[in-house]
């Protein structure tokens, strides 16, 4: 089997897909997000989708917040 075919066979994609560690959770899950903010992405994962744009952009919003906050490298303002 090629590399190509490797590309084009849904099974291999998929076992690919689910076999990698952390595979069905949102980027950056586990130890590196808060409990609080993977139960936001879950929660943002069951609205409409027409609804999703906001709130994933409410939650981008408050973590740049935090992040800005407790980055010690950009020093007192």
């Amino acid at each position: 089997m090629s590399i190509d075919d490797q590309f084009r066979d849904p099974e291999v994609i998929e076992s690919s897909a689910t076999d990698a560690p952390g595979a069905g959770e949102p980027r950056g899950a586990g130890s590196e997000a808060s409990d609080g903010s993977v139960a936001e992405l879950r929660e943002i994962e069951t609205l409409p989708l027409a609804e999703r744009a906001p709130a994933y952009q409410a939650l981008a919003d408050r973590l740049r917040a935090e992040l800005e906050q407790s980055d010690p490298s950009r020093g007192p303002n």
